[in-house]
C-alpha cells in the first residue's frame, strides 16, 4: 500500500486527458490511494501514440501511482456497485465534460447524498456558471479564451496564434484542485463536513497572468487603455493577428521597465542560452561580461517608450546577438555564472532524465510497468522532511486492480465473479 502524509486518504478518480490525471499523480505521490475508474474499454487516452495497445507513453506518464478499476457506469448495476463502495473513499475527483457526471449518476449532489463526508473535486473548462458553463474545453481552447496564448507572443508559420506547450492551464488546475482537496480534508478533520471543490482551466489561466488581467485605473489610462483601443480598431478593419500582437508587445515592453536586453534568449555557437536578469545589479554583471557598458538602458532618463530609444535598443540587441553567437554555450555559462548573472542553457526536455542536476536532486524515479517493463518517470513535485513523498507505482494496465479493490470493499469472490460474468466490471 502507498505511504506518505496522505496514506490514509482514498480517492476515486474519474479523469480524462491531462488536468485531473495529473492531480491524481500528485495525490498519489503524497501517499493517497488513487483509484482510476475507467470504462470497460479504458480511458480513450490509453491509445494516444501507443506502440503497445492501451499502454501509450502519454497515458502512462499521466497515470502513474494509481490503481485501475474497470466498471461500466452506463449499466445500472455498475452504478449500484460504485455506490456500494463509495463510503470507503474520502475523495472523488472529476473532469468529465459538463453534464456527463450527472448522466452517469456520479455528480456531487448524487454522491453527497450517499456519502455526506465526501470531498468532491470538480474540474471544468470554463466553470459551472455563466454563458460558457456547458462548453467543453481543452487546454488550448481555455488558454486562448483566457489570453494566455496571446501572452506567449508566438505565432505559427502562417501568422496564426501558436498554442502553449506544455498544457499550462491543465497542470496548474490539477495542482490547484489538489490544494483545494487537501484543504477540504483539513476542514473535514475539524468538522466532519465534506464539500465541493471547484476549479476550472479559465480560473487557473487568469490566476497565473495576474498583472496582465488586473485593472488599475491610475496606470491603465496611460498604458493599457490606449493599447486596447488600438487593438479594437485593428480588429474592426481586419488587421492581421501579427499586427495586433505587435501592438500589444509595445504595451508590454513599455510597462516592463528597462528594455529586456538581459532577460531573453540568445543563440550561441553550438546552441542557445537565456539570461534572466531582473535587477540592475545582475544587468550590470551581464554588461561587463558582454562588453556592453555603453548600454544606458538603466539610466534614469532613458525612456523605453520613445521611438529613438527603441531604435537604440535594437542596435544593442544586435550587438549582443553577434557577440554571443561567436562562442559556445559552455563558455558563456561559465562567464555569466562567475559574474553572478542568472543564466541557463536552452535544453530539450528529452535530455533531462540524464541531466546531472536532475540526477543530483533525484527528480527521476525508476519504476517497472506490468506490461511494458522498466521506465524512468518524473518524480514528486516537492520533498518533505518527515513524511517523504515518492513515486509509488507505474500506471496501471486497464482494470488491473478491479478484483483487489472490490475485495477491499468487502465483496466476496462469488459476487465479483457474478459482476464480471454480467459484463459490469472488467480487468483482473
Amino acid at each position: 500500500m502507498p505511504d506518505g502524509p496522505l496514506s490514509d486518504i482514498r480517492v476515486l478518480e474519474f479523469s480524462l486527458i491531462v488536468a485531473m490525471p495529473f492531480n491524481g499523480i500528485v495525490m498519489s505521490d503524497f501517499g493517497a490511494d488513487v483509484i482510476k475508474v475507467e470504462p470497460l474499454t479504458g480511458d480513450p487516452y490509453r491509445n494516444a501514440g501507443a506502440v503497445v495497445p492501451l499502454e501509450g507513453k502519454r497515458f502512462q506518464s499521466l497515470n502513474r501511482g494509481k490503481r485501475s478499476l474497470a466498471i461500466d457506469l452506463a449499466n445500472e448495476e455498475g452504478r449500484k456497485l460504485l455506490y456500494r463502495i463509495l463510503p470507503d473513499f474520502d475523495v472523488v475527483t472529476m473532469n468529465y465534460r459538463p453534464g456527463v457526471a450527472g448522466r452517469l449518476g456520479i455528480d456531487y449532489e448524487t454522491l453527497r447524498a450517499i456519502h455526506p463526508p465526501l470531498v468532491y473535486g470538480d474540474l471544468t473548462g470554463f466553470g459551472p456558471r455563466g454563458p460558457m458553463a456547458g462548453a467543453g474545453a481543452t487546454d488550448l481552447a481555455a488558454t486562448a479564451y483566457a489570453g494566455l496564448v496571446v501572452g506567449d507572443n508566438k505565432m505559427g508559420p502562417h501568422g496564426e496564434p501558436a498554442g502553449l506547450t506544455p498544457a499550462i492551464a491543465d497542470y496548474v488546475t490539477g495542482l490547484a484542485i489538489g490544494m483545494g482537496v487537501v484543504s477540504a480534508l483539513r476542514h473535514r478533520d475539524r468538522t466532519g463536513e465534506g464539500q465541493l471543490v471547484e476549479g476550472s482551466l479559465l480560473r487557473s489561466a487568469l490566476a497565473i497572468q495576474d498583472v496582465w488581467v488586473m485593472r488599475h485605473p491610475v496606470t491603465d489610462v496611460t498604458m493599457r487603455d490606449p493599447m486596447i483601443e488600438d487593438i479594437r480598431e485593428m480588429r474592426e478593419r481586419g488587421a492581421p493577428y501579427s499586427e495586433q500582437l505587435a501592438r500589444r508587445q509595445e504595451f508590454r515592453d513599455s510597462g516592463a521597465g528597462p528594455p529586456r536586453l538581459y532577460y531573453r534568449s540568445y543563440v550561441a555557437l553550438d546552441g542557445a542560452i537565456v539570461l534572466g536578469c531582473l535587477t540592475k545589479a545582475t544587468r550590470d554583471g551581464a554588461r561587463r561580461v558582454l562588453g556592453m557598458e555603453h548600454d544606458r538602458s538603466d539610466d534614469p532618463d532613458f525612456d523605453a517608450r520613445d521611438a529613438a530609444s527603441r531604435e537604440e535598443t535594437a542596435r544593442w540587441v544586435s550587438e549582443v546577438e553577434a557577440r554571443v553567437r561567436d562562442e559556445s554555450v559552455a563558455t558563456w555559462l561559465e562567464r555569466f555564472r562567475d559574474a553572478g548573472v542568472p543564466c541557463g542553457p536552452v535544453q530539450f526536455p528529452e535530455e533531462l532524465a540524464d541531466d546531472p542536476q536532475v540526477e543530483a536532486m533525484a527528480l527521476i524515479a525508476d519504476l517497472n510497468h506490468e506490461i511494458t517493463g522498466p521506465q524512468r518517470v518524473v518524480g514528486p513535485i516537492v520533498d518533505m522532511s518527515e513524511t517523504p513523498t515518492r513515486a509509488q507505482i507505474a500506471a496501471p494496465p486497464l482494470g488491473w486492480h478491479t478484483t483487489e479493490i472490490l475485495e477491499q470493499s468487502g465483496l466476496t469472490p462469488e459476487e465479483i465473479g457474478a459482476y464480471r460474468a454480467a459484463g459490469v466490471i472488467g480487468g483482473e
